[in-house]
């Protein structure tokens, strides 16, 4: 088992659409304080201003170690365009040993990582400059 303070713990919030969504997921992978995102539609039922709002959400499920639950919890409260955010963590009693490695490793290297958007677009610049050289 992990030392405790790199349990995997989820890191929850909401948001309005898959913009938004992916603006805090990415943000949150690329500053190392999340090693994955789920993220499903649901409906919210709750009380704004006087008036029981209904409305169809996001929620964003962020697994990440327990020490970095605080800085990521930061980082979503940062960027998050809610006014009043609900972001909350719960720890996990385990996980299974590959997924903690796995997590481990990638929140602790060094390692820049790139949308598939962000790849897509350096591979190609890479591919032109290769073929440039024949």
């Amino acid at each position: 088992m992990f030392e405790e303070e790199k349990n995997i713990v989820f890191v929850y919030t909401t948001c309005s659409n898959k913009e938004e969504v992916n603006a805090l997921s990415i943000s949150a992978i690329k500053e190392k304080l999340a090693i994955s995102i789920d993220y499903w539609v649901i409906n919210s039922i709750y009380p704004w201003n006087g008036v029981i709002k209904e409305m169809g959400q996001y929620i964003l499920m962020f697994s990440t170690q327990k020490t970095l639950s605080k800085k990521l919890i930061k980082h979503i409260e940062s960027i998050h365009p809610y006014l009043v955010p609900v972001i909350t963590s719960c720890d996990t009693s385990m996980s299974n040993q590959q997924y903690g490695f796995w997590a481990n490793s990638f929140l602790s290297s060094k390692d820049e990582y790139l949308t598939e958007k962000e790849f897509k677009i350096k591979k190609g610049k890479e591919e032109n400059a290769y073929m440039k050289l024949k």
